[in-house]
């Protein structure tokens, strides 16, 4: 019982700390003003796949690479969905430098719930009565957001673009069953080809930022530790918690994020901003609230019986 407790409680900080790190990491990217969104992509996938595979062979798991990749299923589906985070990260870089983050706080805000869309369109599952009034809340904050004057401007489109690409990974990664740092490696590995070429292109043409100065060059180094440790720490700390708790920690990341955006970067809130924020914060209290009673209720079953 004793083990159990310490084990749960070492899940805890290791869940927090990701959901920190991740939270924080707009602080990191924003020391790279001077690099352009790609090179730093770029950066992002090499400097990752190194970590990773360095990760995989301290844990002697690096073989299981080639085990998957034997998988023409898998190997298909991955790189779909290296293509989508990919992308998720490039919109991501390109909202933090262009002083979006707000909206990118905005899109990861709304990834849980899209989560339960894609649930009922892909997966076939089925709504409760809260999930229903939820997702309707959301659906009327979008709506807001792309009805307001600055539905052409690229505010709404980052919060879409970010909730679409990353929830739509989280959809394919669950239907192929992949261990978290095998997957990611084999992502990172696809795009490592795309990612050193185009490093060796602005590096031919004089436009390469890397090994301009130390400090620089450190940073987009350990741009690849700041991806993975995360994730890994995220499936390290999942194993010693029930999955219904992990979830609530999610929102430790969009609301650093959005504060961050607010109090560091001075980003302005509109009134389409703020209404849009309120709306979603509702449906997800709404939805937390209910999974909350709903776990409560089913544990004093459990007792009862």
């Amino acid at each position: 019982m004793e083990n159990s407790q310490s084990n749960r409680k070492l899940g805890l900080c290791l869940i927090i700390l990701a959901f920190s790190i991740w939270g924080l990491i707009p602080l990191y990217f924003k020391t790279l003003i001077e690099v352009s969104p790609l090179e730093i992509l770029a950066h992002r996938a090499v400097w990752s796949l190194f970590f990773l595979i360095g990760i995989l062979l301290i844990q002697k798991q690096f073989m299981q690479i080639f085990e998957c990749l034997k998988n023409k299923k898998y190997r298909y589906y991955l790189i779909l969905t290296a293509i989508l985070i990919s992308s998720n990260w490039l919109i991501y870089i390109w909202a933090i430098l262009h002083n979006y983050l707000m909206e990118a706080s905005l899109g990861y805000f709304l990834t849980p719930l899209l989560n339960i869309l894609l649930g009922v369109l892909f997966l076939k599952e089925n709504l409760n009565f809260m999930q229903k009034i939820s997702l309707s809340i959301t659906i009327v904050a979008l709506f807001v957001q792309f009805s307001s004057a600055q539905f052409f401007g690229v505010g709404p489109w980052i919060s879409m673009s970010l909730a679409l690409t990353f929830g739509i990974y989280s959809l394919i990664r669950k239907k192929i069953e992949v261990n978290s740092e095998i997957g990611l490696s084999i992502e990172t590995l696809y795009l490592f080809p795309f990612a050193f070429g185009y490093l060796v292109y602005i590096y031919l043409n004089q436009n390469m930022v890397f090994l301009s100065s130390v400090n620089t060059s450190l940073i987009l180094i350990f741009s690849g530790v700041v991806t993975a440790l995360p994730l890994l720490l995220f499936v390290a700390g999942s194993k010693y918690l029930p999955l219904s708790s992990v979830g609530f920690f999610q929102y430790i990341s969009p609301t650093s994020q959005l504060l961050i955006a607010i109090f560091v970067y001075n980003e302005k809130a509109s009134v389409e901003k703020i209404i849009s924020f309120s709306l979603v914060w509702f449906a997800l209290s709404l939805y937390i609230i209910h999974n909350v009673y709903q776990i409560y209720f089913n544990k004093k079953i459990q007792i009862k019986s």
